[in-house]
């Protein structure tokens, strides 16, 4: 019976070849377009090396500080005294606004003093992702992200680690001259990746030993992707010494669960109003931003006033929004379709039934005849995304970021893309089994 139906599918399909062509066009392409997408979201928010940990993540990225003033209103009322007229004054307290705003990351001096005892967090960082340097050699000149960190740095991000290993405490403390390369790095300045730990890179004027090299990370964050890491006591100038509350500096703070994120993120908000301000008469306010690894991508994405988590729920309606939409109008294209396709068949479905064919029989053979299409459109999709996955990350049009096929991601895709191929062909179907012999053979129509 279905081998039946098969051979019939394929030559229904080959007959109206034009109609057949913009079927799978549209499944085709809706399904690599998803493919693609949920490829670059997996890489940039999924759990692999060096966020593996990152449902149990809180950043705290910014700091804002914020001078709020007491609107008033002065009204004055106008009355007789002893014929004579009185004026009376009053005054209405009303919200408090917002006169002036400075929001930027954050000091050493301030992480150093206020975010080491933070209540929920089993580890902290606080790293400087905010450096570049131009290196030259061979007379050819690289430029190389630098970032600076702590030791405690290398166990919440967890590396995958090529050769070698991160700084310890020690070196931090010593302001021992190492420094961790990444696999980019370590090609562009030594041509290799093998026998380079215990060699020297010579930047920002000191000779820095190289202890280890990392994999390059996939992704886009600024907080993990670098060409060099190297111990945040060798930073020049100020940087840890300066007594201001604003600085280059992002603090992470590592939770015992997902759940346990909650109890950080108030404990920073909470310890943000016990924070003595510098200078209240220019700003009364301070409030820190703490947020998930999903929460600041998202509001890098589309910002919302100091709300990543706010972000996310924007963020996170406009994508599904949009897929839906995406999805919804090549099938009710493939509608369409099918119930012109279903017209000019209703002559044969006609006869079929005059010589006892059953509704129900007309009615799978014409379902299965759209799940072969949209199976067949299923395919060319994923062919399709395969080799546009391929051509982004061999142009490098993204940077260093690196999609990768997620094959149970297609799966549940092609079995969408098959639940609306059977609902596209389903009504004109459905009309179709249920019409009329003397109809459908004389009128052809339905």
């Amino acid at each position: 019976m279905l081998s039946s139906y098969f051979k019939l599918a394929i030559k229904v399909l080959g007959r109206h070849r034009f109609f057949t062509f913009i079927s799978l066009f549209g499944i085709s392409f809706t399904l690599m377009i998803l493919m693609v997408t949920t490829s670059f979201l997996e890489t940039e928010l999924g759990s692999h090396p060096p966020l593996t940990e990152k449902d149990r993540m809180v950043l705290l990225p910014r700091l804002i500080m914020k001078q709020m003033v007491t609107d008033t209103t002065w009204s004055v009322d106008t009355t007789m005294l002893d014929g004579q007229p009185a004026y009376d004054s009053t005054f209405t307290v009303g919200k408090k606004r917002q006169n002036s705003y400075s929001s930027s990351s954050l000091s050493y001096s301030f992480l150093d003093r206020y975010m080491r005892d933070i209540p929920g967090a089993e580890a902290h960082s606080f790293f400087c992702a905010d450096t570049q340097f131009d290196i030259f050699i061979n007379g050819k000149k690289l430029n190389f992200k630098a970032l600076y960190s702590d030791a405690t740095y290398w166990e919440i991000f967890d590396f995958n680690f090529l050769a070698g290993r991160s700084f310890q405490p020690s070196e931090v403390e010593r302001q021992v001259q190492v420094a961790v390369l990444s696999r980019k790095a370590a090609v562009d300045y030594f041509g290799t990746t093998e026998q380079v730990v215990g060699r020297s890179i010579e930047m920002d004027g000191k000779q820095l030993e190289v202890i280890g090299i990392v994999e390059q990370p996939s992704n886009s964050k600024d907080y993990v992707t670098s060409e060099v890491y190297l111990p945040l006591t060798l930073m020049s100038g100020s940087a840890l010494t300066e007594t201001g509350f604003h600085g280059p500096f992002t603090a992470v703070f590592l939770a015992g669960s997902p759940e346990a994120r909650s109890t950080i993120v108030e404990a920073i908000r909470q310890k943000a109003d016990r924070i003595p301000l510098p200078n209240p008469e220019d700003y009364n306010k301070l409030e820190l931003m703490p947020a998930t690894v999903i929460g600041l991508y998202a509001y890098y994405m589309m910002p919302v006033q100091d709300d990543p988590e706010g972000a996310l729920q924007m963020f996170t309606l406009v994508a599904v929004g949009l897929m839906l939409l995406f999805i919804l109008l090549p099938t009710l294209n493939l509608i369409n379709l099918n119930i012109s396709r279903a017209m000019e068949r209703s002559a044969e479905i006609g006869v079929r039934k005059a010589f006892g064919a059953h509704s129900g029989s007309i009615l799978a053979q014409l379902v299965f005849e759209n799940v072969v299409l949209t199976f067949l459109g299923g395919i060319l999709g994923w062919l399709f995304a395969l080799a546009l996955i391929y051509l982004v990350n061999d142009s490098q049009v993204l940077g260093d970021t690196q999609l990768q096929f997620n094959t149970a991601v297609f799966l549940y895709s092609l079995l969408i893309c098959l639940v609306f191929g059977i609902l596209s062909g389903l009504l004109p179907a459905y009309r179709m089994s249920k019409l009329h012999i003397v109809n459908a053979i004389k009128f052809n129509n339905l």
